[in-house]
């Protein structure tokens, strides 16, 4: 009987070795967004009823104010996804197309069929499949080309990607111009609109696997990356920062460098307005 016991806990610790780091960030299953129109964040709560294996659940606690929510109200959904899991794990809020109505734009961390690892619903019903990073450790939003609406980032430390898609006017999703290698959950960053345009760029120290480290600022709207540092020592860490050095209203960069074992270093650069960046020596 203790034999079988030490099995069966040595193979469930098998099982979580091989869903590997990642899932530790995989999920933000409580969110939140304004889902009534009244200017006051609502928490939204991703789940399942249990009674069938496609029988998925949002819980919504809308806010009156402050702290202070009024009781759950459970929308209930039958799931699309072809496998399990089929119930989403982690989401945004964010009004694709600018229409005026809130969609729910979710995922789960094991959903990776090509065309459908993200799920929109509208009206707390499924709207829609679409592309989006496999093994998905974050789901994030922001406005990339400063159109006024927010569009989707998301990070996996498995499939090591960063990788932006764009909210259209047609309320769907595409692929953005960010897409590179990064093997943390979620690269270290920071977002401003270095050049300009309206829209956030994202500044990050990323990793990519042992090959390659660097501090590099990503347009949002597209455009040539710029690199501050990098390195194939992938001891050396770095950390970027957002700052106004010469005090011109524009936001300037800085990068600190961390060598192993060695001095730490920190450089500034001047930003023209326009993404042109000049270190300060």
């Amino acid at each position: 009987m203790r034999r079988t016991r030490v099995l069966l806990l040595i193979l469930s610790a098998v099982a979580l070795s091989l869903v590997a780091p990642g899932t530790a960030a995989a999920g933000n299953t409580t969110f939140y967004g304004d889902l009534n129109g009244d200017g006051r964040s609502d928490r939204i709560t991703l789940g399942s009823t249990g009674s069938a294996r496609t029988d998925c659940t949002i819980t919504v606690s809308y806010r009156i104010v402050g702290s202070i929510f009024r009781a759950p109200v459970v929308y209930p959904f039958t799931s699309p996804a072809p496998y399990a899991p089929f119930c989403p794990n982690k989401g945004e809020a964010v009004d694709l197309g600018g229409d005026g109505v809130v969609e729910l734009v979710t995922t789960h961390f094991i959903w990776t069929v090509a065309g459908k690892q993200i799920l929109v619903l509208r009206n707390f019903v499924p709207w829609y499949e679409t592309t989006g990073v496999s093994f998905p450790s974050t789901i994030n939003q922001v406005d990339f080309n400063g159109d006024g609406r927010k569009d989707i980032w998301e990070s996996s430390d498995q499939t090591m990607q960063v990788r932006s898609y764009l909210n259209t006017t047609s309320s769907t999703l595409v692929p953005g111009p960010i897409s590179v290698c990064n093997s943390t959950s979620q690269p270290q960053h920071v977002f401003a609109d270095f050049n300009g345009d309206g829209g956030q760029d994202m500044l990050m120290y990323r990793r990519c696997e042992y090959s390659y480290a660097g501090a590099e600022l990503h347009f949002g709207n597209g455009g040539t990356p710029v690199v501050f540092a990098s390195t194939t020592t992938v001891s050396t860490k770095y950390e970027v920062y957002r700052a106004d050095f010469d005090y011109d209203g524009v936001v300037d960069v800085g990068v600190i460098t961390q060598p192993s074992g060695g001095p730490v270093t920190v450089r500034h650069f001047r930003n023209n307005g326009a993404g042109v960046f000049t270190e300060i020596l």
